[in-house]
């Protein structure tokens, strides 16, 4: 098994390499976690990984939780102090049951911040380049967004609470015990404290005596320096760090004296002391010191100043429109689903309707072609009346005696205009014929 301890603050490469050379500290980048797993032996599967680390930088952070999820290697975390910030990312990469926490350790989770927004311009900002400020301030705002609700992912996904109950704690930005990280998800167990052996404290023993020895000597090497401890050389050597009226700090490296023209200084800013005078740090050098009276860009930086708060409120209420516009997203979202919904409904019912159309058209086809006709109808009515089928059937049985033979004519009736052999059908029908041919000639 290989122990990885993560005491010290996230950071790049570069920054770490700046601390060891600037400060005396240390810290950890994504480079120290690569090399420790590639030193690992191929037959060891197991990291025992230690947390009491701040947090740090997050591109560090997601790429170390990357390196140690994608490794391989079984692992198991455990806070030994202090895990915060992007400290928590690193610990869910191992699994929620490998997850411990010593009692008295403590958790925090919050949303990502800038540690500063550089608003300080050498120069007056014209309409234009304000405009350009706060369309670098929404990006700045909309990256940070992104990788809150990024975070808030990964939370959700590896401690299985509810999204809402961690972007409220999230909000608060306060420290939570054990118990609490343990209610959240993202720790299984405490590690109770246990006693040591005789052996073991006896190892122990010998190595607090071996360092209060180191720690003697290097007293003394102190006082023969002329200093009490190791802090005030640090204080000596490094800087001096300035409090502007307004509360903010800046740090100029010189030991002693008025900071000077020139001076190496950071972050950049314009900042007026309790006394007036205003100092301006541009590309991490003090440019410029105007004493107290002398300056004439105070109203300058006062309308910056303003336009610096009125920039604020803007980002502000774009957030909120913005929430707003989210708002309305996810009630369209579901108006849509719900219409959608109801579009299917409908379309189910127009589907059924054709359905059922289609039989009724065949129904009325098959009552239309059953149907009788009037003429039918009304044949059959006389064919009831006449005797029914049995007349109808003796109707069809009878065969004529007439042939032509034993045709002869009667004379009926007596009239003037009698002919010879003409019937009395034959005379109907003539003289109806008369009758029409009169009314035709009555008319012309």
């Amino acid at each position: 098994m290989a122990k990885l301890s993560i005491y010290n603050e996230i950071v790049d490469e570069e920054t770490k390499v700046m601390y060891q050379d600037w400060c005396g500290t240390d810290g950890v980048c994504f480079k120290d976690i690569h090399e420790f797993l590639n030193s690992m032996a191929e037959d060891d599967d197991e990291v025992d990984m230690h947390l009491h680390c701040p947090g740090g930088d997050c591109i560090e952070g997601w790429a170390i939780y990357d390196a140690l999820r994608t490794s391989g290697k079984n692992i198991t975390a455990t806070i030994d102090g202090e895990c915060a910030s992007m400290a928590t990312i690193i610990l869910l990469a191992a699994p929620k049951e490998r997850r411990f926490g010593n009692k008295n350790a403590r958790l925090c989770i919050h949303n990502p911040a800038v540690s500063y927004l550089d608003l300080w311009p050498d120069d007056r900002l014209t309409a234009d380049e304000l405009e350009q400020l706060k369309a670098k301030l929404t990006a700045q705002q909309l990256v940070l967004v992104e990788e809150q609700n990024k975070i808030l992912d990964l939370y959700v996904e590896r401690t299985g609470s509810e999204r809402g109950v961690l972007q409220s704690i999230m909000n608060e930005d306060k420290y939570v015990d054990m118990e609490k990280a343990m209610e959240l998800g993202f720790i299984s167990a405490t590690v109770e404290p246990n006693t040591a052996s005789k052996k073991n404290h006896k190892q122990k023993f010998e190595k607090m005596e071996k360092t209060t020895i180191k720690n003697s000597v290097l007293k003394k090497l102190l006082a023969l320096a002329g200093f009490s401890k190791v802090e005030d050389v640090e204080a000596t050597v490094l800087d001096q760090k300035i409090t502007a009226a307004d509360g903010a700090e800046f740090t100029v490296e010189r030991e002693d004296g008025d900071p000077q023209v020139g001076d190496k200084a950071y972050p950049n800013g314009t900042y007026t002391l309790d006394d007036g005078t205003v100092i301006v740090v541009a590309n991490e050098v003090i440019e410029s010191i105007t004493p107290a009276g002398e300056g004439g860009d105070d109203e300058d930086l006062k309308a910056l100043q303003e336009q610096v708060t009125t920039l604020t409120a803007q980002v502000e209420s774009l957030t909120t429109e913005k929430q707003n516009l989210e708002n309305e997203k996810q009630a369209l979202a579901d108006e849509k689903a719900t219409l959608e919904a109801d579009k299917a409904a409908l379309q189910q019912q127009v589907t059924d309707l054709t359905n059922e159309k289609e039989t009724l058209t065949a129904e009325k086809q098959s009552l239309t072609e059953a149907q009788k006709t009037e003429e039918e109808a009304a044949i059959l009515d006389i064919v009831a009346k006449a005797g029914g089928k049995a007349w109808l059937d003796g109707v069809c049985q009878m065969t004529s005696t007439f042939h032509p033979g034993n045709r002869s004519f009667k004379e009926h009736g007596g009239g003037d205009r009698q002919l010879q052999g003409e019937t009395k059908t034959q005379r109907m029908l003539r003289e109806q014929r008369e009758r029409q041919e009169a009314k035709r000639n009555a008319k012309k």
